[in-house]
């Protein structure tokens, strides 16, 4: 889990949520219902890992119509509906109660005075870099590059012009009366050493896991990562290509210009996706596959 923030659960209560009154344990953030965790909201879309029987002083968002057996008495089942609804608004009231944090002018750029900057980090003018945001030592940040809050960027990494990073993705939700937004992208984002994101590239905070690009991986100009997802080190996404939301890339994967993922889909290690390739199913370790939809190069022998 990222830890976003510290607030009681008690200061999330109200109309809304009456059953959080008197609750006096610390949220730090979410977790992802397939690795819940303490101390954490958890959004529960579909199912739960049985690992939730362990957690402890947590806030479980699910359907009205969800029991969860051997619940620890110190959580909270808040129970709707329309779930997603009720947990974008507790997550919208949990935003409200973080800290908030100035900006200065610094070298052309708006930098957040809660950020942690390392040494010998160059960034070029006309950047923003948002609250609780770390950076480590040898880090170059190319102009008009905006990182949102809540996100690590690891030692010598180099992020090149009007990228943007830990920025929301679309994960919507319906108020009452029809109102749409998008769910708060709490997660946070993080960025390993060694990485390289070329110009105009995207990565999207997480909503319920944190967002992970690993070490000494590239993100090609254009190429797009959306939230939850996870990048195992040594990996490229090629440029224009589209990971979507909750995917899960192994290691030394290369994900070939304009190629498209669909949601919650794995490539396993040193899987390769041809160009322009569409997967819209696990793609096994060590594979290549190529077309619309994506499949499997078929061995010739040769003659």
């Amino acid at each position: 889990m990222f830890k976003t923030g510290e607030v009681r659960a008690c200061e999330l209560a109200g109309a809304e949520f009456p059953e959080l009154a008197g609750k006096e344990f610390s949220v730090y953030g979410v977790s992802d219902p397939e690795a819940p965790e303490s101390n954490s909201m958890i959004y529960v879309r579909t199912d739960v890992d049985e690992s939730y029987k362990n957690v402890r002083e947590a806030i479980f968002v699910t359907k009205e119509t969800v029991e969860l057996p051997e619940l620890h008495p110190s959580c909270v089942q808040l129970k709707a509906s329309m779930q997603k609804s009720l947990y974008g608004v507790l997550l919208e009231r949990y935003k409200k109660l973080l800290p908030v944090y100035e900006s200065e002018m610094t070298g052309g750029s708006y930098i957040s005075k809660g950020a942690k900057i390392g040494a010998d980090v160059e960034i070029a003018p006309f950047c923003v870099i948002g609250a609780d945001v770390e950076i480590g030592d040898h880090v170059k940040i190319g102009a008009g590059t905006v990182i949102k809050d809540h996100v690590r960027i690891g030692a010598y990494t180099e992020i090149q012009e009007k990228c943007l990073i830990g920025v929301d993705d679309m994960d919507v939700y319906r108020l009452e009366d029809g109102v749409c937004r998008d769910l708060p992208h709490l997660a946070g984002t993080v960025i390993e050493e060694g990485c390289l994101l070329l110009a105009g590239c995207i990565v999207a905070a997480g909503d319920s896991r944190t967002t992970v690009i690993g070490r000494s991986s590239v993100v090609g100009m254009l190429g797009d990562v959306g939230h939850n997802c996870v990048i195992g080190e040594f990996s490229s996404v090629g440029g224009k290509s589209s990971i979507s939301g909750h995917c899960d890339l192994g290691e030394h994967v290369y994900i070939a210009p304009m190629s498209v993922t669909t949601n919650r889909i794995s490539v396993g290690d040193r899987a390769y996706l041809g160009i322009g390739a569409v997967a819209i199913k696990d793609v096994p370790a060590e594979e290549k596959q190529f077309g619309n939809p994506a499949r499997k190069v078929p061995d010739f022998k040769k003659k």
